[in-house]
């Protein structure tokens, strides 16, 4: 793991501590949410195409990990608006070749969240992130400089929460990332829906 990945999850970590004594009793009733996330990115779940004057292709993606830290403050007892870091390694191949190099992902942005309350100890998140999102790939050849590159990040999500003792809750979630568009310099970059799954904790 790359050191300003752990440097990353270190700060969540600390963040979800400082703020442990601070849950409130039930999710009905909670006035914010902090959560630290891990899990993977689903391999072949999307394809990100690269397009330049020269050249276009189409890469697959590998399984690779996600991480994910955010804050959302409920406006209104159902809904809440907050913000998010996600960290995203994989690895990307392109179509009908064995070639295959690894890219990293790093994004932040705003969150807006729906909440459904199933019972006091149970809801389901629906969630839209819209932010900016850093890539970087590895070059694909000899004089392929042109590999780091900043996109849209429009992602959905859809969070599964199980409240626990002592205040904190388990959360489970299944989304997408996706980027209509972005590139470098030279190029064009987009993909469309790459899904992932995670877990975590919510405090």
């Amino acid at each position: 793991m790359k050191y300003s990945v752990k440097v990353l999850l270190a700060l969540l970590i600390s963040v979800c501590m400082v703020s442990w004594s601070f849950a409130a009793g039930d999710l009905q009733n909670r006035t914010r949410d902090i959560g630290l996330f891990g899990g993977v990115l689903l391999p072949s779940s999307g394809t990100v195409s690269i397009d330049t004057d020269a050249w276009s292709i189409d890469c697959d993606t590998a399984m690779g990990f996600v991480i994910k830290g955010y804050f959302d403050q409920f406006l209104a007892p159902m809904f809440g608006v907050g913000v998010y870091g996600q960290y995203t390694s994989t690895a990307i191949s392109p179509e009908n070749t064995d070639l295959e190099v690894d890219a990293d992902m790093y994004e932040f942005g705003i969150t807006f969240k729906p909440k459904f309350v199933i019972s006091p100890t149970a809801a389901i998140k629906p969630g839209l992130e819209i932010g900016y999102r850093k890539f970087s790939r590895e070059s694909f050849a000899p004089g392929d400089t042109d590999t780091d590159g900043d996109g849209l990040a429009l992602n959905m999500s859809a969070e599964i929460q199980f409240m626990l003792d002592k205040g904190y809750t388990l959360g489970l979630i299944f989304g997408f990332i996706a980027q209509p568009t972005g590139g470098t310099k030279d190029s064009d970059v987009a993909w469309a829906p790459i899904w992932y799954v995670s877990a975590g904790i919510v405090f």
